[in-house]
């Protein structure tokens, strides 16, 4: 799981790893010192979720895995994905939510104390304006399950591309459709759009310039097939998205204010555990939400939410890098994954508290270190020498 000459071995960081100690070393700061008004054990559960994120990340940094941990990896991965959507069709067809039937609102009113909601005695987020159910297979939202098939169908697809054998092209394609099909059962549009937007980054950015074709005819095709095949209530859940009409995208945009609101009068935070909905964050002190920078912006400021920006960018370009870089399928699989993974993620989090996805959020921090560990043809920053 590690190198075995870890302590031993040269550490050559690079830009995303200096942003990512800043980043942890900044919300320590938040932690020891008495800023805000949540309690101490409220800001260190909250730091807690930052620093998962960085350990993930470092874990990613230090190991070398061969070809075949490699492929057990995208086969665990594509193992929940048919899992999912075996889960979802139980779910369509019994028309009954999966944590309807083990408790799951139990759960959130003992751990959490929320208060079932909704028409179906969850939460809101499983269920569409209309009333439509929007399922989450045995995932903790549609959201997470929706975020979680872009990271399916960016694992299906490099396998696609990078494997001759005619079976097992169809197989990964057969994965490719149920992981779209996992996205229309979640009813999230954010997920949803992310999908497009990382078709035609993978066209751009990674030289499959036929997949914007693709794209554009995917897109025509999805929005053809509501207004002329589907029924009444996706095509209203398609126009009130649209037109931010709904009360899903209303909450969204309040939120929004009322958070930049609070960076406008408090540019360098007010606190740990008082914005988003992760652990830590009690109700009544939270600010704004419904957008992973603007919570990151309330909380600690501006400048984290500048060192937090520049490690997406810094960490998407780095793993397209590391892709173009690679000389083999087992080089190539992980850094296609992250970083189209990653672009595309960028849109669930301007609409959610999405890194507190954590398999998503573990999974990807996880393949971004260890995209940037492969490849020694990437410049170095100076490097750090440690001994045991």
């Amino acid at each position: 799981m590690y190198k075995r000459d870890l302590f031993n071995s040269p550490i050559r960081l690079r830009i995303p790893d200096y942003l990512f100690i800043c980043i942890l070393l900044y919300s320590l700061i938040f932690v020891v010192f008495p800023f805000g008004p949540a309690s101490f054990l409220n800001k260190a559960i909250y730091f807690k979720n930052i620093l998962m994120l960085g350990a993930m990340y470092f874990f990613g940094r230090v190991m070398i895995l061969n070809h075949l941990q490699v492929m057990y990896l995208l086969r665990i991965i594509l193992t929940l994905t048919i899992l999912a959507f075996f889960v979802n069709l139980i779910e369509k067809f019994t028309n009954i939510h999966f944590q309807s039937l083990i408790g799951y609102g139990d759960l959130l009113l003992e751990r959490k104390e929320i208060l079932p909601t909704g028409n179906y005695g969850l939460t809101w987020t499983f269920e569409a304006q209309s009333g439509a159910k929007r399922f989450a297979a045995f995932f903790s939202s549609p959201l997470e399950l929706a975020a979680a098939m872009l990271l399916s169908f960016s694992t299906a697809l490099v396998l696609f591309l990078n494997i001759n054998n005619r079976f097992y092209k169809v197989k990964y394609g057969a994965l490719i459709i149920l992981s779209i099909g996992c996205l229309l059962f979640a009813y999230s549009r954010s997920s949803l759009i992310g999908f497009f937007l990382l078709i035609f980054f993978i066209a751009l950015v990674l030289g499959y310039h036929k997949l914007i074709i693709y794209g554009i005819l995917s897109v025509s095709i999805f929005f053809g097939g509501v207004f002329i095949f589907a029924a009444e209530d996706l095509q209203y859940f398609v126009l009130d998205t649209l037109s931010l009409a709904d009360s899903s995208s209303l909450s969204h945009v309040v939120e929004w204010l009322e958070g930049i609101e609070s960076i406008v009068s408090s540019p360098f935070g007010i606190g740990l555990g008082t914005s988003g909905n992760a652990g830590g964050v009690e109700n009544d002190m939270k600010i704004g939400g419904e957008n992973q920078f603007i919570i990151f912006g309330v909380q600690l400021g501006l400048p984290f939410l500048v060192l937090y920006i520049s490690l997406l960018i810094s960490s998407i370009y780095l793993c397209v890098r590391s892709y173009k870089m690679a000389e083999n399928m087992t080089e190539k699989a992980i850094p296609f994954i992250a970083a189209t993974f990653k672009f595309a993620f960028l849109l669930p989090l301007m609409t959610a508290n999405a890194e507190n996805y954590l398999y998503v959020a573990y999974i990807s921090w996880w393949m971004v270190g260890y995209s940037i560990s492969i490849k020694k043809t990437i410049p170095n920053l100076p490097k750090l020498k440690i001994s045991a």
